[in-house]
């Protein structure tokens, strides 16, 4: 690997490779916003790569010779061609290690062991974590600085010279620069190759007039701390993974009065990064930065629950005290959703640069700092939780929940991105068999989350999917496995594994730029759509959350649990149901089973008590949950009267038990179970459950 590195420097010391480096990144960062959706990844360099490119280029002096087309052609492919020989390098040990456990059979281990020998070895995890995507978005690096380092702002003003708040809008400035200019590029004319090259490079490049609207102390300031000069820096830099000053002090010197930015994104993590290290360095400050460090974690993590769950509904730095006093664990933030919890364990820990580079156990100790402490903990916080023995205390004042707790799902939350940990999750977290899996991810990641998932029921109700379905799905990032639920709903389907592929994360970044107002709207942002939604059922979901009858949580998953033809075929039965009872004033009433999950649905309407809906819907519910030997069991009561899809819920979640008197009523229970049409099924008919059987030797029995 290290053979390929230095081939790829060595074509960065030719003559004028700033023109051909300036061409790639014109083709592999500009691109539009329409393609994103659809862009082949494997046809560009990404931003490690790009980042890596110029971290070589800048080891040696830079030559503003314009090459001919032919050089810069036959570079340009070159590059590609040894990035494509790089990736491959990285796949060499897991080869290796698929070719051994193949040559010994099934392996010399357990599933598990041999799973953890193929994927958790240190030179296979580093392929993920260099190939990741980048983790962020820049606009939101610029606007969480901001809040990470408000604390911060008189030490950078007096050490520094500019504060973050300047940081950021020279950055939103360098930027919308390299926009225009992008933008201006094909208007004009290029009669020859050497003038379209300079005009490519000037697209990256800026002068200290460019920023005149700032003063110019901060820009002077801001220039010293984030450039670097050529051939003076990354003497080290031999392998991916190791540290990188261009990725720290992005911009470039060029010497003639340009500064040179050939990725403006690195700024923005630059800013968001860099100023923590520069006050660790600061004895006298370093542990009140780490203090501002730890607030700003979890006053954010907090702030991005509350927008989905509610203010009043979300609790920092909660204590769980045993009845004797004693203090069994805390929780950094906790959320309320009904019956369910949301724990949110906050750490500060990255991926070290030795874990990068693919150092086992390097790897496994920076797990267990930012992901597996916070997973135990949350754990415990889980058991106590549910047990509901303990007290809750916010700030000395006991927390009283208005429902007991029954479920509760873990976030092990990073500060700064930490690339692969979805699959780091994978392989190295330790638990035992039946203990829930957490959800690891970064703040920013957080952020995306709770933007699309603004509802607190739905987005509990993805947590609830990610966790009881996190052996069979298989994705790079959060951000796929996101993708894919807000288009087609996280279902186990056929097999053991379904992997879901970077284009589902793509749809993400197609949209979240456009509505979080970052670039144009285009049709690609469009492209992330929802395929199960349905606007009836939606509506009948905001009337069951309206009634707040208890554990109404766990009703509004059954629903969720419906596939879009479920959905739209109990929207047909409620409707026919209460057209019925219209039209001749008389009460009507369906049954629907659902025998593959032990559970079903009982659609009531009456003419006009609500009293009397109330009391025949929770009996012909507990009745029809006997008699069809289920588990789960919704029963949903309109009155003919009434404007509303659902006026009464009855909702029952416990284990069918033999009961005399049930067996009794349930004998009484006139009528067969009937389609969402209103048909009554013949006893030789397939099952309405969709079993795949007859009637009468499922549901009918």
């Amino acid at each position: 690997m290290k053979t390929i590195v230095s081939r790829i420097e060595a074509l960065t010391r030719e003559r004028g490779y700033l023109y051909t480096l300036a061409l790639i990144l014109l083709r592999d960062l500009f691109l539009l916003p329409e393609e994103i959706a659809d862009i082949n990844p494997r046809e560009h360099l990404n931003i490690q790569e790009l980042t890596l490119l110029v971290g070589l280029f800048v080891k040696h002096a830079v030559d503003l010779t314009v090459p001919t087309e032919g050089e810069s052609a036959k570079r340009f492919e070159l590059t590609y061609q040894m990035f494509e020989e790089l990736h491959k390098k990285y796949h060499e040990p897991f080869l290796e290690q698929i070719n051994r456990l193949v040559s010994h059979g099934r392996g010399d281990g357990t599933p598990q062991e041999n799973y953890r020998k193929i994927f958790g070895q240190g030179v296979t995890m580093a392929e993920p974590i260099f190939y990741s995507a980048s983790g962020a978005y820049d606009f939101q690096y610029q606007e969480f600085a901001v809040k990470k380092y408000k604390n911060d702002t008189p030490w950078l003003r007096k050490q520094v010279g500019v504060d973050i708040a300047e940081m950021a809008n020279i950055a939103r400035k360098l930027k919308t620069l390299h926009e225009r200019k992008f933008n201006d590029l094909f208007q004009a004319s290029r009669p020859n190759f050497a003038e379209f090259c300079t005009a490519g490079l000037s697209v990256f490049c800026f002068g200290e007039s460019d920023l005149s609207e700032f003063s110019p102390r901060a820009v002077r300031r801001f220039l010293e701390v984030f450039s670097l000069a050529p051939a003076a820096t990354n003497a080290a830099l031999e392998l991916p993974g190791q540290y990188n000053e261009a990725q720290s002090r992005p911009i470039i010197r060029l010497g003639d009065g340009r500064w040179f930015l050939p990725i403006a994104f690195n700024l923005s993590e630059a800013i968001y990064e860099s100023p923590f290290y520069w006050m660790n360095r600061d004895r006298e400050y370093k542990d009140a930065a780490l203090r501002h460090r730890g607030d700003f974690a979890e006053e954010v993590t907090a702030e991005l629950l509350a927008s989905t769950c509610g203010a009043s509904k979300v609790y920092r730095n909660v204590q769980i005290i045993e009845r004797k006093g004693q203090a069994i664990t805390d929780i950094d933030v906790l959320a309320i959703v009904g019956n369910k919890a949301v724990i949110a364990q906050v750490k500060s820990k990255r991926l070290t640069e030795v874990a990068k580079r693919g150092d086992e156990k390097k790897l496994v100790a920076d797990f267990e700092l930012a992901v597996q402490e916070a997973y135990e903990q949350g754990l415990l916080s889980r058991t106590v939780l549910r047990n509901g023995k303990n007290k809750l205390f916010v700030e000395g004042a006991e927390l009283q929940l208005t429902e007991p707790i029954d479920e509760a799902y873990i976030l092990c939350v990073t500060v700064d991105s930490y690339p692969a940990v979805t699959h780091q999750v994978d392989v190295y977290l330790r638990k035992q068999a039946n203990d829930p899996t957490p959800i690891a991810l970064s703040i920013l990641d957080l952020d995306v989350l709770t933007f699309y998932l603004r509802d607190p029921f739905e987005f509990a109700y993805y947590l609830r999917q990610r966790v009881a379905l996190n052996h069979y799905f298989k994705a790079d990032s959060e951000m796929s496995l996101l993708g894919y639920h807000l288009g087609h709903k996280l279902f186990r389907g056929e097999g053991t594994t379904k992997i879901l592929d970077g284009s589902f994360a793509q749809l993400i970044d197609a949209n979240f730029q456009v509505v979080r107002g970052s670039v144009p709207r285009t049709d690609a942002a469009d492209k992330l759509r929802s395929t199960w939604r349905n606007e009836d059922f939606q509506t009948l979901i905001d009337q069951v959350k309206a009634t707040r009858e208890p554990k109404f949580t766990d009703a509004i998953f059954f629903l969720y649990d419906l596939s879009g033809q479920g959905a739209d075929d109990l929207i047909k039965a409620l409707r026919l149901t209460k057209g019925k009872t219209q039209a001749d004033q008389q009460p009507h009433d369906m049954r629907l089973p659902m025998a593959e999950t032990r559970s079903g649905i009982t659609v009531l309407c009456e003419p006009s008590s609500p009293s009397i809906l109330r009391e025949k819907l929770l009996w012909l519910s507990e009745v029809a949950k006997y008699k069809s030997n289920a588990d789960v069991w919704l029963g949903l009561g309109c009155l003919a009267t009434s404007p509303r899809l659902v006026d009464v819920i009855v909702f029952a979640n416990y284990e069918r038990r033999y009961d005399p008197e049930l067996e009794s009523q349930a004998a009484q229970l006139r009528g067969k179970p009937m389609t969402a049409e209103g048909r009554k099924i013949g006893r030789n008919e397939p099952c309405p459950c969709k079993s795949g059987k007859k009637f009468k030797r499922c549901c009918g029995r």
